[in-house]
């Protein structure tokens, strides 16, 4: 009966699931803990009895020496505290007059992502009968792909059923197996924390010399496209409950909630007929020119919002001031409302951070304005979005793509050359394997 289905529940089992509560429900105090205080826990045991010490996430996405039970973050939820910025834009957005707009809003942006889902199969068919050029269809395509994963996006933070989910794969990026995890308990938990699997996103790839890294990766997911990703989805179907898998498919099953995945496996379907029949229609070379293009605006965008390099008062106590500190907006064409969806989703960062239950990137726009009121109450600063093309995307480039060779976890340059890194056959072979990799879908989490 959870309102975000019983996944997210799973998700957060052995974990301590006090900021998910606190920041993932319009107004917890209220609805959440009221109703907590219904049950009653039998006999209490130590932290180190019912928590998983590494999440239950594979242990290599963590530090080595990282311990769940001890170095996970705290936070003031108290929602009597007037200082705290999370309840001065509660006190704005939790208006009758506010919340009947957004619902409003939330309406308009499911009925876009409708029409660009439309948009998209029209343009397929117009484009495998050959009455469209692939010039014109390889961006169209690759927008339209952003977008509609900018509307999955949402539909895993709403949670509920798993068939929308499926869209935020649409990209070649995404993994809806592993976003409600992943990305809405791990990332917005423990945004720019030791646990925040978005920090090392680029990971794999950084350990490719840096001529070498945009095709070896775009040769990786291609491996995904094929045979990985396949793979990779029987295993989370598959996996039990562990200290490294949440075995949520299996406790699904078990309790006849969901037999599978729906969205992610229809989405898997789609997208491999869409390449059979570009190879049958004699497109495939469009095909991969969309693919690449898609691939590489969306890989970008996952890490446009936020300065990995740098964290912002990593000490203090008010979560919704870290994340507003520690997160940045951002402009494309200008168009908040249009940007949204060419940003899939992520270009009213700064809201969808502080108000992460929000359904939709236009709610997030609107509330914009009641988030600003909130900061500046609040003596905090409420900076400009940044450009993507100017501010974003070279400072991207500069640090993920033209950085020397280093090691994929300790960030640690390993050739003292340009010429070095190039010339050493282990570095060669490293790229082999990382390619080889992507056909059995390592690096799709």
């Amino acid at each position: 009966k959870h309102p975000g289905g019983p996944s997210l529940l799973l998700f957060v089992h052995g974990r301590d699931a006090t900021i998910a509560v606190n920041t993932a429900h319009k107004d917890p105090h209220k609805t959440v803990y009221p109703m907590l205080k219904k049950y009653k826990i039998e006999s209490t045991k130590k932290n180190d009895e019912v928590m998983k010490d590494k999440l239950g996430i594979p242990n290599f996405l963590l530090p080595p020496q990282y311990n769940a039970i001890t170095d996970g973050p705290t936070y003031n939820f108290d929602p009597k505290d007037e200082s705290l910025l999370l309840n001065k834009v509660r006190k704005r957005i939790m208006e009758k007059e506010v919340q009947q707009k957004i619902k409003q809003i939330d309406k308009a942006f499911d009925s876009v992502v409708i029409a660009l889902l439309v948009a998209y199969f029209a343009l397929q068919y117009l484009w495998l009968r050959g009455f469209a050029p692939s010039l014109l269809v390889v961006p169209i395509l690759a927008l339209l792909r952003t977008g509609i994963a900018g509307g999955g996006h949402y539909y895993i933070h709403r949670g509920g059923s798993l068939l929308p989910h499926g869209l935020f794969d649409i990209n070649y990026v995404g993994t809806c197996f592993t976003g409600l995890d992943g990305h809405v308990l791990l990332h917005h938990v423990y945004t720019q924390k030791d646990a925040d699997v978005k920090r090392g996103f680029f990971g794999g790839m950084m350990g490719v010399p840096r001529l070498f890294r945009i095709p070896a990766h775009t040769l990786h997911k291609l491996g995904h496209m094929t045979t990985g990703m396949l793979i990779r989805g029987y295993d989370f179907e598959t996996d039990s409950d562990n200290r490294e898998n949440q075995g949520v498919s299996v406790k699904l099953r078990e309790k006849g909630l969901s037999f599978c995945n729906w969205g992610f496996w229809a989405m898997q379907a789609l997208l491999r007929v869409e390449l059979g029949l570009a190879i049958y229609c004699g497109f495939f070379w469009s095909w991969l020119a969309q693919f690449v293009l898609s691939l590489w605006m969306n890989t970008l965008l996952v890490v446009s919002s936020h300065d990995f390099t740098q964290i912002i008062e990593p000490d203090t106590k008010d979560w919704a001031r870290f994340q507003l500190l520690n997160a940045h907006d951002m402009v494309i064409l200008g168009n908040p409302w249009i940007d949204c969806f060419l940003g899939a989703g992520l270009v009213q960062h700064r809201a969808h951070h502080i108000l992460p239950y929000q359904k939709s990137g236009w709610a997030n726009h609107y509330s914009e304005k009641f988030i600003e009121a909130a900061v500046k109450e609040a003596g905090l600063p409420w900076l400009p979005p940044k450009n993507l093309f100017t501010e974003i995307l070279p400072d991207i480039i500069n640090r993920q793509l033209l950085v020397p060779m280093c090691d994929p976890v300790s960030r640690k340059q390993t050739y003292p050359s340009f010429a070095a890194e190039h010339l050493s056959p282990s570095a060669w072979l490293y790229t082999m394997v990382y390619i080889a990799k992507g056909l059995s879908g390592i690096g799709s989490v």
